[in-house]
Parts: structure tokens; sequence; C-alpha cells
């Protein structure tokens, strides 16, 4: 038996090993130290079956018994043993030997180009190893989470797989009509490629939007689960001073009553409107007509005056708008809480905010600008967030003014950053219902 046999043999092997642990580890990993163990003693039963295999009745029979003998009993100890589901062991073991297929294409490449069938073994024994790392560090997880995501994306990540096993060990193995240049052949596999494409790219991007409104819906319940803690807290400290004040109301009364039975006018009247100053300042103020942003208007003045942040407030809003209050919410205190916190960290006499709100030629026109210290990464025209589970507020007002078929942009100016909205009153005229035949 020559080197470049005895080097075929033992690539065989390590390929079986190679395959082995791509699939266990596609499907999930162990999850105790016995099936860990379990695995370890697979690899040398299967090398034993096939070697045995192999001298009763020879490499080509053992090719073709390779399923029975490997990749059944594999699927089966992933069920069984590891407790996968059966569909997540077929798709494993088929992506591992999609995957098989990598060192193999190389070692083909070495050989045409060397013409030498020992360069390739050589070169098939080297590559193998840092193949596998790539594919751990950098694919399994990702195969493991597209499998486990739905049954959608397991029956897309695995159709691929699945017909390549199947056509690979159908034309090759099984006979050679892969090389026998029937036409429809050839063309079979890169026809699935293209449906496979097609499909997996519109599942992902309805999977995309999927989960871009689940995030949208999640930051506007956190906003409004937010503010409306700031208002409850608001209308507390309104209603505490308001009963404080109703409790201490006959006191005032018998103050000004002793000013005036003893003919001290002007003190009564300046005592009155010392009263009535305390008392505006514990009513809420009214910014517009418009009562929600009335409410968040108040809440986030008072925020503001507790950081020492200057919010100057411009805001000509009529009573209703049609865009709804939630969504009104969520834009104004994504944006207003994003600012509050850029403008908090800066010195004194460096800390405001501008909000202007406003109807012109038929649009709600919003302008928040606040000033930041340090540097703004904008991706995709938003701002970037180094900070875990956040930078969804700028997103979800992206995609609340996009459903209403408007315009916002995040940008800076020196070192000013600024939010536009614009967000049209009326749809066109194509998005309003038809109008029906009298």
């Amino acid at each position: 038996m020559t080197f470049v046999s005895l080097l075929s043999i033992f690539n065989y092997g390590l390929v079986l090993v190679y395959g082995l642990f791509l699939s266990i580890q596609i499907s999930g990993g162990w999850t105790h130290p016995q099936q860990k163990r379990l695995t370890m003693v697979l690899c040398p039963l299967f090398l034993l079956a096939q070697a045995i295999c192999g001298v009763l009745w020879g490499i080509p029979v053992t090719r073709k018994l390779y399923p029975l003998m490997v990749h059944l009993p594999l699927v089966l100890i992933l069920v069984r043993v590891l407790k996968k589901r059966l569909g997540e062991a077929l798709v494993s073991v088929c992506t591992a030997y999609l995957c098989c297929q990598l060192p193999r294409w190389i070692k083909l490449l070495v050989m045409i180009l060397t013409g030498s069938h020992l360069l390739g073994e050589i070169c098939y024994t080297l590559v193998i190893g840092p193949i596998y790392w790539l594919l751990h560090r950098y694919f399994v997880r990702v195969a493991h989470d597209a499998m486990t995501d739905s049954s959608r994306t397991l029956f897309l990540f695995g159709s691929l797989p699945f017909v390549y096993y199947i056509f690979d060990y159908a034309t090759t193995v099984y006979s050679d009509a892969l090389y026998a240049g029937i036409p429809a052949l050839t063309e079979f596999f890169s026809t699935a490629l293209v449906l496979f494409y097609v499909a997996f790219l519109t599942a992902y991007h309805a999977q995309l939007q999927k989960r871009t409104q689940t995030e949208l819906q999640k930051s506007m319940l956190e906003s409004e689960l937010k503010q409306s803690g700031v208002e409850l807290e608001s209308l507390r400290r309104v209603e505490n001073q308001t009963a404080t004040y109703q409790h201490n109301m006959r006191h005032h009364l018998t103050a000004i009553n002793a000013f005036l039975s003893a003919g001290n006018v002007q003190q009564a009247q300046a005592y009155i409107k010392t009263v009535q100053t305390d008392v505006e300042a514990i009513t809420p103020k009214r910014f517009c007509e418009n009562e929600l942003v009335n409410l968040l208007c108040s809440a986030f003045l008072s925020k503001a005056e507790q950081l020492g942040v200057s919010l100057k407030l411009e805001t000509r809003l009529p009573k209703k708008l049609p865009i709804s209050d939630t969504e009104l919410c969520t834009i104004l205190s994504n944006a207003l809480e994003n600012a509050l916190c850029a403008a908090s960290k800066l010195e004194e006499g460096e800390k405001w905010i501008s909000l202007y709100c406003g109807i012109r030629f038929q649009k709600l026109l919003i302008e928040i600008k606040n000033p930041f210290s340090g540097r703004i990464l904008l991706q995709d025209g938003l701002p970037v967030s180094q900070r875990a589970g956040h930078g969804y507020g700028c997103r979800s007002i992206r995609s609340i003014v996009r459903q209403h078929e408007g315009l916002c942009t995040f940008e800076t100016e020196g070192q000013v950053f600024i939010v536009r909205i614009v967000v049209p009153l009326q749809r066109p005229p194509h998005d309003r219902p038809a109008k029906q035949p009298e």
C-alpha cells in the first residue's frame, strides 16, 4: 500500500470526526458530560464499522453504505440521546455533510493546479483543521439560531443542504449520472440554488419586518410605561401640594381677615398676591390645545428642571391630530429623553434643549435641538448607541414617521444634535379610499 493510499485512508477517518463534531455542534452541542463522553466513543466505533465493511466488501460498497452506518445512527443519537428535534437533527447532519465538501474542493483545486494526488491529500490534511475552527467560530452559532428560530426558517435553512445531500449521493455515489453529461442534472443544482436564494431572501425579509415591528412595539410600550410613571409622579406631587393648600386655606383666610380688620388693605393685597403666585406654581401649565403634548411638556419640563437643563418649548398644535396619541407620545418621549440624557452630561450653562411643534402647509413639523459632548456616529441615517438594550428609540421614531409617509432626519451641526420630523396631515390621493358611486 502506497503512502498516498495510507494518507487517503487517514483523511477518510479525519473527515468522519470533522463531520461528527460539526453535526453535534450545529444541532446545539452537548448539555451533559455523559453526552460528550458518548460522542468520543462514537468516533472509534464508526471507524471500526467502516474498516470492517471496507475489508469485507471494499471501498465502493462502504461508500454506498455510509449513510446507513454513520448518518442514520448519528441522527438517531442526536434525537434519542442529545434530545434534539428530528428536523434539527436531519438538517444538522446534512449541513455538516455540505461543510465536508469544503476541504474536498480545496483538495481537488490543488490536484488540478499541480497534477499531484499526493499534494492534494496533504493539503486536505492541513486545511481540514483550520476550516473546522472557522466554521466553529463564525458559522455554528448562526446556523443553530437559524434552525431554532422557527419551523419556517428550519425548513428554508435545511432545504439546500438536504437537497445537496440527496443529489450528491444519487448522482456520484449510487450512480455516475453527474458525469454522464445529462443537461437536466447539470442544470438541476444551479436551479435549486436560485430557488433557495429567492425563498430564503423572501422569508428573511418577512422575519426582519416582524422583528422590527416587535422592537417598535416594545419601544412604544416602554415609552408609555416610562411616561405614565413620570405623569403619575407629577400628579402625586400636585395632589400633595393641593391638599396642603386646601388644609392651609383657612389659615390664609384668617390672615387676610386679620389684615382687613386692622385696616391694612395693602398688606392684605400683598398676601393675596403671594397666595395667588403659590397656587399658580402648582397649577398645570398649558402650552397648546393638544392635551397629550401639554402633559408631555409639563412632565419633561419638570424633569429638565431637576437635571438643571433649560427646556425651551414652542408648541402650536390643535386639539386633534391625525397621528395617534400613542405614536405622538413615542416620538416626543424618545426624542426628548435622548436630548435630556445628552444635555444633562454637559457643564452648567451649556445644558439646554429647544422643542418646536407646529402645523405648516398641512404638515406636522417637529424640531428638537440639544448640545452634546464627544462624537455621534450615524449609520444608515440613525445614531448608533454603544449601550446594550439602547438604540431602539430613533428606530421607532423613523418607523412611525415612515408609516405616515413622512420624513425624519437625525443630524449634527457642530456640537448640536438636531431631530427634524415632517408628517403630512393628509395622505396622498392614491392612498385614500375610493369614493363609492352614488
